[in-house]
């Protein structure tokens, strides 16, 4: 989903109408001269606001309220040569402009920094990308900007309300909004009913403006001392040790100071506030579930310090590495130059981990170690083999890298996928089975099985051989029951 900020004109407005109206000596012609310009914007584009704003069931005088603030009543760089009247950033349809651009830190700080705005068509296509920005929500969240919705918001100051630090990142965002609709009228012109502050006097002068700020004051306290219901959030505490990449869509979601929604001191961070523009790798302690919905939230930490300032983000931005696992029997024994640990859950995957034991001390004991289980990590330094012993009270994942004899020769784990025969199989053997050791049979050529290049086959097993490090995959023939293990470089 494409993030909104304030553009030109914009940065400016949204600090207020009344301060806007005293910066100049020449206050009187200039606010003149201002609501000139706001009617003829009005009039203008009241037409195309009310068709995006109907077709979206959304409040119009909200909508050209945004219009006129993010826009300068239509006088912004941004809107003149994109027709881009509320800052959205991105391309449409793959047109788009690059622009300074000012937007509000968390501490309510003004940042300046250079963005690609989309560019549209014509006026209509910017108001009804704004609706469906606002109807549609987020990639991560259908309903993020829900409040604003009219079945949702029962007035438009609901509605304006709802769109502080979601919509913009101007503390005052939805207050400004309210002065804008009070001062123009905006919910008379679009034929809808507001609150009892928003039919007091209409301001065509400073003074009048600044009482329909002042109601639109009490309306936004009156708002917000309902007070937002918190979700509860079990957690999950681990060692730190968890190191993860960010994922390539990580800009999408934002950083927070505690799980969203579960703390009225919450606080929100883009990426760029905290100094990260490439996806860089993090350090997990904490996992959280929050109870009224199925999102998993990680705590994290730029540094390998557990004294380093922590931060939290959905799971979505988060890539942890893919992991396949599987049944397994025999026994392993344990390296006694490893400095390693075994773990209750693997390092790196979305449980997050915490050391048991050290491999060491389990090297000590001079014996084999019963496993149970095997699993095999995609890493972007290659695979990594785990195995899970079960032997006694002695229980966790120790690192293939740490083991120095294993259950077999293969380590084979559960998979489900298809792939196709490759155009390279015509000289690799296929195997029946892997036996008790991991040993794979050798059996059949392609051409002895009726089998073509390109034939799609299902895989339902893969195989790790120990000694080098080569893939396996087990798959079935079509219209066939029996299986055959064949090497990585045979399937495409």
């Amino acid at each position: 989903m494409n993030k909104i900020f304030k553009h030109g004109l914009t940065a400016l407005l949204v600090t207020g109408m009344g301060v806007l109206f005293t910066t100049f000596s020449a206050q009187s012609t200039y606010q003149q001269a201002y609501a000139s310009t706001a009617s003829s914007f009005i009039t203008k584009y009241k037409s195309d606001v009310s068709k995006a704003s109907t077709k979206h069931n959304l409040y119009g005088s909200v909508m050209m309220a945004q219009a006129g603030l993010e826009s300068g009543w239509g006088q912004s760089e941004l809107t003149t040569e994109a027709n881009n009247f509320f800052g959205i950033k991105g391309a449409y349809n793959g047109a788009s402009v690059s622009m300074a651009t000012t937007e509000y830190n968390s501490n309510g700080q003004m940042i300046h920094t250079t963005a690609n705005f989309k560019k549209y068509p014509t006026a209509y296509a910017s108001f009804a990308d704004n609706g469906s920005t606002l109807r549609n929500g987020t990639s991560w969240n259908p309903k993020y900007y829900s409040g604003s919705w009219k079945e949702n918001a029962a007035t438009y100051e609901d509605a304006a309300n709802a769109l502080t630090g979601k919509y913009a990142t101007a503390p005052n965002y939805g207050q400004s909004l309210i002065t804008v609709i009070q001062t123009y009228n905006l919910d008379q012109v679009f034929g809808e009913t507001g609150s009892s502050s928003s039919s007091s006097s209409s301001a065509q002068s400073s003074s009048s403006s600044a009482s329909s700020a002042s109601s639109a004051s009490s309306a936004t306290t009156a708002t917000a001392t309902a007070a937002p219901k918190l979700a509860k959030v079990k957690y999950y505490k681990a060692s730190g040790k968890d190191l993860v990449p960010l994922s390539s869509k990580y800009k999408k979601y934002y950083v927070y100071n505690h799980v969203k929604g579960s703390t009225t001191s919450q606080k929100r961070y883009t990426w760029s506030q905290l100094g990260v523009r490439n996806r860089v790798q993090v350090y997990l302690d904490m996992r959280g579930v929050k109870s009224n919905s199925s999102t998993t939230w990680y705590r994290l930490r730029f540094y390998s310090s557990s004294k380093a300032k922590k931060f939290w983000v959905s799971a979505p931005a988060l890539q942890f590495a893919t992991t396949y696992s599987g049944t397994a029997s025999g026994a392993l024994t344990p390296s006694k130059k490893s400095s390693g640990y075994i773990y209750n859950h693997i390092v790196g995957s979305k449980t997050l981990s915490k050391p048991v034991k050290k491999v060491k001390t389990l090297a000590a004991a001079n014996k084999g170690f019963n496993v149970n289980k095997t699993a095999l990590q995609k890493t972007s330094k290659g695979i990594v083999l785990w195995c899970r012993i079960a032997d006694g009270k002695t229980k966790g994942w120790i690192k293939g890298s740490d083991v120095v004899s294993y259950p077999g020769s293969v380590a084979i784990v559960n998979h489900k996928e298809t792939k196709s025969i490759s155009k390279n199989a015509g000289s690799t053997y296929l195997y029946d089975h892997a036996n008790a050791t991991g040993n794979l049979q050798k059996h059949y050529k392609l051409n002895q099985l009726n089998l073509r290049v390109g034939t799609k086959v299902t895989v339902d097993k893969i195989g790790y051989k120990i000694n080098d490090h080569s893939l396996w995959y087990r798959i079935t023939k079509p219209n066939s029951s029996t299986k055959y293990w064949v090497s990585g470089t045979f399937l495409s």
